[in-house]
């Protein structure tokens, strides 16, 4: 079932400006995780607010279970939206405890039933023990758990989680990710990330939104968008990325690391670049091999190598951690493409 529609929403804070969002539309279904990716500036966190009502849209509607909510001479305020918001600080009251965060918003219910109710949200975050306790003696983690708990206590139709892992440290991250999505799985809440690294969107997204100055790039499914992306920003932005330039024949497109298929239907005679990605390339050592390493960089789990072709253009190659070339090492270098995808020339 859908839950919330954005239709041709655009905003812009400044005349003179680009539009902060510019023509969004998109659709979440009831139960769904969707992230939002994108650089510094793209609209990420605007759309947020847009679809909070913490924004006002210049244009289009905003619509959350088939209600509107935004829209041409229609708004409803941000606390009448049942919406949750986890903010990128955690916002949570200093003054109150635990528990006192929690119920913040459930005065509407008689004081057993809240006590009830924050009750159950803590067991279900597992802060059941932590209750009375303040939030500077808590750590980020319990924070960030402490805030994701008041954001579900109310039951809202829909949690927005604007970059909510941002201020933990690498482990700690991981860690809360699971839990996260452990939780919003298990209460089947509806819930919307914004974030700029590719990895948490991939691990947490049921189908992620690129968005770029603005404007949605692509918005499916995290294999999708990595394997094929719609757009050569996309491709660059979800992975590290080469493209070598190739050219359409009869037998397929020939480039510099041999003949791939023609699965686009690309026109015979027309000029493109291939998408490449490290584990898309292998490579063995030869004396009379065309590449040559150039670095080598130790990312603990793997080494990245970056290998110079014949013709100056430079492709890079995942290979396990134990596997130590030196730099000026000439390789025989090989592209294995599962997914072959290709831009125009001047794409």
């Amino acid at each position: 079932m859908e839950l919330l529609a954005l239709e041709q929403v655009t905003k812009r804070y400044a005349a003179d400006r680009p539009p902060a969002v510019d023509g969004l539309t998109l659709t979440v279904q009831q139960g769904e995780i969707l992230t939002f990716l994108g650089p510094s500036g793209c609209g990420k966190t605007t759309t947020l607010r847009l679809i909070a009502g913490f924004e006002v849209p210049d244009s289009g509607r905003v619509v959350i279970r088939s209600e509107t909510m935004a829209g041409p001479g229609r708004w409803v305020p941000p606390e009448e939206r049942g919406i949750g918001v986890v903010f990128q600080d955690y916002a949570l009251f200093p003054h109150l405890t635990v528990a006192e965060n929690v119920g913040f918003g459930l005065h509407h219910l008689g004081r057993s039933a809240r006590r009830e109710r924050v009750r159950q949200i803590l067991e279900l975050v597992g802060l059941e023990t932590f209750a009375s306790r303040y939030p500077h003696a808590l750590s980020g983690g319990q924070q960030q758990r402490v805030a994701l708990a008041r954001a579900l206590a109310p039951a809202p139709a829909l949690i927005l989680l604007d970059e909510p892992f941002s201020n933990l440290d690498a482990d700690l991250r991981a860690q809360m990710r699971e839990e996260v999505e452990r939780i919003l799985r298990h209460t089947g809440t509806t819930a919307i990330f914004v974030t700029h690294d590719q990895e948490e969107a991939f691990t947490l997204a049921d189908r992620v939104g690129v968005l770029n100055q603005g404007r949605l790039e692509q918005l499916d499914t995290p294999e999708t968008v990595y394997h094929h992306p719609a757009t050569r920003f996309v491709a660059e932005f979800v992975g590290a990325t080469d493209f070598l330039p190739g050219a359409v024949t009869a037998e397929g497109i020939a480039t510099e690391l041999g003949v791939f298929p023609n699965p686009e239907g690309r026109d015979i005679g027309e000029r493109v670049k291939v998408m490449l990605r490290p584990d898309d390339i292998t490579f063995v050592p030869r004396p009379d091999g065309q590449g040559v390493i150039v670095r080598r960089y130790f990312r603990g789990s793997e080494n990245l190598y970056c290998l110079r072709l014949p013709s100056g253009h430079l492709v890079h190659s995942s290979q396990g951690s134990a596997t130590v070339y030196a730099r000026g090492t000439r390789v025989r270098a090989e592209a294995n493409l599962i997914h072959v995808v290709t831009f125009s020339q001047g794409a």
